[in-house]
């Protein structure tokens, strides 16, 4: 609601209760108004905030977007062949000690 139909609304009142009792009122209709106008402030800035926010949200999934297409796609079979094509080497005992029976580092 705006301003201007707050001020109809209020000079509605005024013509129905008369000058005296709307002069009694008046100063509660002020504080409501002052606190409508101070609601609409606040929902004004979270809506800039909401705002403001999707854009950063969007520029933050375009850029991820970006970084996942510059990973390389390995498949999981290449990963397996490869590990089966380079067999590790076996350590025996003897390898481990020496020739005096010492545990070698």
């Amino acid at each position: 609601m705006d301003d201007n139909k707050i001020l109809e609304l209020t000079g509605k009142i005024e013509e129905t209760l008369g000058k005296e009792d709307y002069a009694m009122i008046s100063d509660t209709i002020g504080e409501i108004l002052t606190g409508n106008s101070e609601n609409m402030k606040a929902l004004s800035e979270r809506d800039n905030q909401i705002k403001s926010l999707k854009d950063r949200n969007e520029k933050l999934v375009a850029a991820n977007g970006s970084l996942l297409q510059k990973l390389p796609m390995v498949r999981e079979s290449d990963e397996d062949n490869s590990k089966e094509e380079k067999p590790a080497p076996k350590i025996s005992l003897k390898d481990a000690f020496d020739k005096k029976g010492n545990f070698i580092h």
